[in-house]
């Protein structure tokens, strides 16, 4: 079991039954990173209901379809009549399954999604948040940054930096403190060169005083890299997040030897042997695992207690609904280290619409931690049905 907490109530209650919710909605304009164009917001959602009615939530990242068959089809007949509150007992009996069935290429974004909707039910059957569950929270709030600045479909570089140049400054009009710029123009036929324009330009509009991060979506090639962030060392840049693909660990712990920009990275990377790994060569300053794929709640707290200990920066990623901001911040609420919450600010009407009290910033840029039991909010089941979409 990961960390302590007060005593569980409701231990004689059993699950009843695991159902998924896919849901979808279209863009009304497309934008695009360095791994290509969204067109739409898209998730699985993890219901896991308890015999007494209590119903925890959770959300998978990735292709709904195969994590939708992963779920129903092994891990909810594993779990069925188990005591919700055996988090820990649960996570290794369903991880061991499924390195078993896929080998190699476990789906643990499916094993994520479950994990994060077992704790909301057993935070609600203890009447506790779950940051209480996990040991205490070290942090009531947290400094939230904003993510977005994706790119547009337009013909000249100029038009691009126009277009970040005006999201930043509306993003900073929000009240944040600090910006994750996307990189790896690419995409749109351009070269690091147009990166580097790109960094600069809102460097210079946005003054020394704004914190700034890039991210490349594993963009670059190690020479290329190397470049780019030495341009990123220049212009005071706060991380250069997955300049390589996520295989390359020699590539990311060069970079961390060559660059005194942090490198990041996580997100692509699931469970805590793998982190343990890229801990181990100090590939990257800033971990990033993500709860919804890097195996849930359980595996998020023991791969950023294992940063904590060898002094490298946990900060989550996410990308998601309201369902993986509030399990991020009940996790980021009990690191000991400084910590911020990735907020995603381009287009999402399912972030939007799918609480019944979306999230807000503080007057300082920052994000409460819910209090409430479990992940600590409540979703709007109409609108859940509203975006219920059938991918098969």
């Amino acid at each position: 079991m990961t960390g302590a907490g007060p005593p569980l109530q409701g231990s004689n209650v059993k699950i009843a039954r695991v159902e998924t919710v896919p849901i979808r909605q279209e863009l009304d304009r497309p934008f695009g990173s360095a791994q290509g164009w969204t067109t739409a917001r898209q998730y699985l959602i993890v219901r896991v209901v308890a015999d007494d009615g209590t119903v925890g939530y959770g959300e998978c990242w990735g292709p709904i379809a195969g994590n939708q068959q992963v779920v129903e089809q092994i891990i909810a007949p594993m779990l069925e009549g188990e005591d919700p509150c055996a988090t820990g007992r649960l996570w290794q009996r369903v991880a061991f399954k499924l390195r078993w069935a896929y080998h190699s290429f476990s789906p643990y974004s499916a094993l994520s999604g479950v994990d994060l909707a077992l704790w909301d039910l057993r935070g609600k059957l203890a009447g506790e948040p779950v940051h209480r569950l996990l040991g205490g929270a070290c942090h009531e709030r947290v400094s939230a940054y904003a993510t977005g600045h994706y790119f547009r479909q337009v013909d000249r570089l100029d038009e691009q930096i126009a277009i970040v140049l005006d999201e930043a400054q509306a993003n900073l009009g929000k009240g944040f403190r600090r910006l994750k710029l996307k990189i790896g123009l690419r995409l749109l036929g351009w070269g690091a060169d147009a990166d580097v324009a790109l960094i600069r330009a809102v460097r210079e509009r946005l003054g020394d005083d704004v914190p700034i991060m890039v991210d490349a979506n594993c963009a670059y090639d190690v020479p290329t890299a190397l470049r780019v962030g030495r341009a990123c060392e220049d212009l005071g840049i706060g991380w250069f997040e997955e300049p390589l693909p996520p295989a390359d660990l020699d590539g990311y712990a060069e970079l961390s030897r060559k660059l005194d920009v942090p490198i990041a990275g996580g997100e692509s990377w699931a469970l805590l042997a793998r982190f343990a790994e890229v801990f181990q060569r100090r590939a990257v300053s800033v971990a990033q695992p993500d709860v919804c794929s890097a195996g849930g709640i359980t595996e998020t707290k023991r791969i950023a207690d294992l940063a904590a200990a060898l002094n490298i920066r946990c900060i989550p990623h996410v990308w998601g609904t309201p369902i993986a901001i509030a399990a991020s911040l009940q996790v980021a609420a009990t690191l000991p280290q400084e910590v911020l919450l990735e907020y995603d600010q381009s287009d999402n009407p399912i972030r939007e619409r799918l609480a019944t009290e979306p999230f807000r910033l503080d007057s300082d840029g920052a994000v409460a931690v819910p209090q409430r039991p479990g992940l600590g909010i409540d979703l709007d089941e109409d609108e859940l049905e509203r975006f219920r979409w059938d991918p098969r």
